[in-house]
């Protein structure tokens, strides 16, 4: 059997480096580097909070998934049901029994947050609104958001409607890494209307040119909570902050995490999954060695400065007998920081090794009986 891995392999532990994280006055925040998945530093990461708007995030990611299957268009038109006008907090302000493009609504619910036009997209791609909050529980299943559940597809308070710090971030990173295409909405500083333009209340898109998303939430029982997150150079992080005291807070709240996590940090690939590491001798096969390989990629984040310190050590049987199935889980590859193991990738085959002949065979048992009679 093939090992299975997380929806994406992390990096499982962090090297503090010399500079302090930061103080944050909030409910819960994460730091996390995005391609390894490491959270540097927060506080209550894992505590279910009511997330607001930022609920939409997953609205948008189930609409995403949608339209990737075919189950949608972006050239639909898509009906706006009394429900969805009559819709509180924000709004892109679309007219009822009126019909607009799903592509114009779902654009209006990254830049302008609109909750009519949640509830009409929740209501076409899934039936209705509650069913929809089904699928989006689906797919945060399906993403290991373990801390989250969903009630409706706009964010405004409900029972048992929370998400945490970390699922937000997580969330965040499938977006970016999954859909690119759509990504790039999130960093749109208004959008039109009826005549009405609204700027993205991603205040950070205005302050730090490297910020390219994500998305803004309040409500009374939430506070104010912001999901952001930059690109400098080929490093990116995500910084969540929940239940901060006012837009302004949690912009720079947000944004002294940004920093702390570029300057207190690098991030570099360890392993590419196209990587042969390390040979290991078969007995009984078409050949005498197997070529071992990453199950794939790993990155991680190291403090500043101890690139040098990484290395990486492998964990497999001396021997295998043939036959190997391409891509078998043959053993570990433990990506080391100084005596310290931060993250741990599956080694597999990188391909398959058949039986020898009947010759072949006896000549090897042999050989394998005398390999082992003097290794016990």
């Amino acid at each position: 059997m093939m090992a299975v891995l997380p929806v994406h392999a992390q990096q499982t532990e962090v090297v503090a480096g010399s500079l302090p994280a930061p103080e944050i006055e909030a409910t819960a925040w994460v730091l996390m580097e995005m391609n390894s998945g490491a959270v540097v530093t927060g506080h209550n990461p894992d505590l279910p909070l009511p997330p607001a708007s930022i609920t939409k995030l997953m609205m948008n990611y189930v609409v995403f998934e949608r339209l990737r299957d075919g189950d949608v268009s972006l050239s639909d038109q898509v009906p706006i049901s009394e429900k969805a006008w009559r819709a509180e907090g924000s709004r892109m302000f679309a007219d009822v029994n009126t019909r607009i493009e799903l592509a114009h609504l779902l654009k209006s619910t990254i830049i302008q947050s609109g909750n009519d036009a949640a509830i009409a997209l929740a209501e076409y791609t899934g039936g209705t609104e509650h069913a929809f909050a089904q699928l989006m529980n689906q797919a945060a299943a399906k993403l290991e958001l373990t801390h989250s559940h969903f009630e409706n597809s706009t964010g405004l308070p409900a029972e048992g409607h929370a998400m945490s710090a970390h699922d937000i971030a997580k969330l965040a990173a499938a977006i970016i890494r999954e859909y690119p295409e759509f990504y790039s909405w999130y960093a749109e500083k208004e959008y039109t209307h009826n005549n009405i333009t609204q700027r993205n209340r991603n205040r950070l898109l205005w302050k730090d040119d490297s910020v390219d998303g994500l998305k803004t939430g309040h409500t009374e029982a939430a506070g104010f909570c912001l999901v952001a997150s930059a690109q400098r150079g080929s490093e990116r992080w995500i910084a969540v902050v929940l239940g901060s005291e006012s837009e302004r807070t949690r912009e720079q709240q947000v944004l002294t995490l940004l920093n702390f996590g570029f300057a207190a940090y690098d991030a570099q690939r360890a392993v590419k999954a196209s990587d042969e590491l390390v040979t290991a001798r078969v007995y009984g096969g078409t050949v005498d060695e197997v070529t071992l390989r990453p199950m794939q990629s790993m990155d991680v984040v190291v403090p500043q400065g101890q690139r040098d310190n990484l290395r990486t050590e492998f964990h497999h049987s001396p021997y295998f007998e043939a036959p190997i199935a391409d891509g078998a889980p043959l053993g570990m590859a433990s990506i080391m920081l100084g005596d310290t193991v931060i993250a741990d990738v599956p080694l597999i085959a990188s391909t398959g090794v058949a039986e020898g002949g009947w010759w072949k065979s006896l000549v090897d048992s042999i050989k394998l009986s005398t390999h082992k009679l003097f290794s016990e």
